[in-house]
């Protein structure tokens, strides 16, 4: 446990008090500063409630792994270690709460979420998720609009959320439902081995049929699962990783488009070409020059 890391926010060691008792952010917006992978760590201060609006996450949150399949809220008490895999395309936001600036009442609501298993709340499953969603939009907008009580308003929206959640708890409870328990099925460790396997092995000329023969399984089986647990089929995962690697390298490095090309493991510079405009927008080296 002492070998994984503590921030306050991820990513950044703070020392100063952060001006507001609540930051929010998309989760794109750090993710893709860290290739999209957030590293299993923990906040001692913060707690944190996130929502995912698009599926496909994994995250593992203490000793829970999980990948998602529909719309879903997290919430992360302070210290329980945390860390997710996204794609690019993830749509969601995170709110960092720092409980010792929180009133006493919304202190001892997030004491409620003391078992792992409560801190999960899908959508199909959890009675007011269009309430919560809606919150969180108003969160955003207060939070990046200046104004007096601001600080008041973002902490009473935070009250607002967990009631919402605290509230689903009991509900549960009072309809005689078992605490939501999701395990990991064979599909969730074969999208997971996929990824692995994919980040190791994309610059490589590999068919779909290549990676489904590492992973033991048919070439069309390993379509399925993707499709259903990643939201698209493994050609076009290969695609997206080679496009992000060569976003990367065109962003830090002086290479030639010619040799970015062969890095991420295109055909030639004019598929590339191609396919990097087909996905950013823009040919590549347009690209650079805007970034440059």
């Amino acid at each position: 446990m002492s070998s994984i890391p503590s921030y306050e926010l991820y990513g950044e060691f703070l020392s100063g008090a952060v001006p507001d008792p609540v930051h929010h952010e998309t989760i794109k917006e750090r993710s893709s500063k860290h290739d999209w992978t957030i590293r299993l760590h923990r906040h001692r201060r913060l707690a944190q409630i996130f929502l995912f609006r698009s599926p496909g996450v994994f995250f593992r949150l203490g000793d829970i792994e999980f990948t998602t399949n529909q719309p879903m809220i997290l919430v992360a008490p302070p210290g329980i270690p945390h860390g997710f895999l996204f794609s690019e395309d993830v749509n969601g936001d995170v709110l960092s709460i720092r409980l010792d600036e929180m009133p006493r009442t919304i202190q001892q609501r997030f004491g409620q979420f003391s078992a792992q298993t409560d801190t999960f709340f899908l959508q199909n499953r959890t009675h007011n998720f269009k309430h919560v969603a809606d919150l969180f939009v108003q969160m955003e907008e207060i939070y990046h609009r200046p104004g007096t009580n601001r600080s008041d308003i973002l902490t009473a929206l935070v009250d607002l959320i967990v009631t919402y959640l605290i509230g689903n708890l009991r509900r549960k409870t009072i309809l005689g439902q078992a605490p939501f328990i999701e395990r990991r099925d064979r599909k969730d460790l074969q999208a997971e081995a996929f990824c692995t396997l994919l980040e190791a092995n994309f610059q490589k000329a590999w068919s779909v049929a290549d990676y489904a023969g590492q992973l033991g399984v048919s070439a069309p089986h390993l379509t399925r699962i993707c499709r259903a647990v990643l939201g698209a089929p493994p050609n076009e995962l290969v695609r997206q990783r080679r496009i992000l690697e060569a976003k990367r390298l065109l962003e830090y490095t002086a290479l030639s488009i010619t040799e970015i090309t062969h890095r991420c493991g295109f055909r030639d510079a004019a598929f590339f070409s191609r396919a990097f405009k087909s996905v950013v927008g823009t040919p590549p080296k347009i690209y650079r020059q805007s970034v440059n």
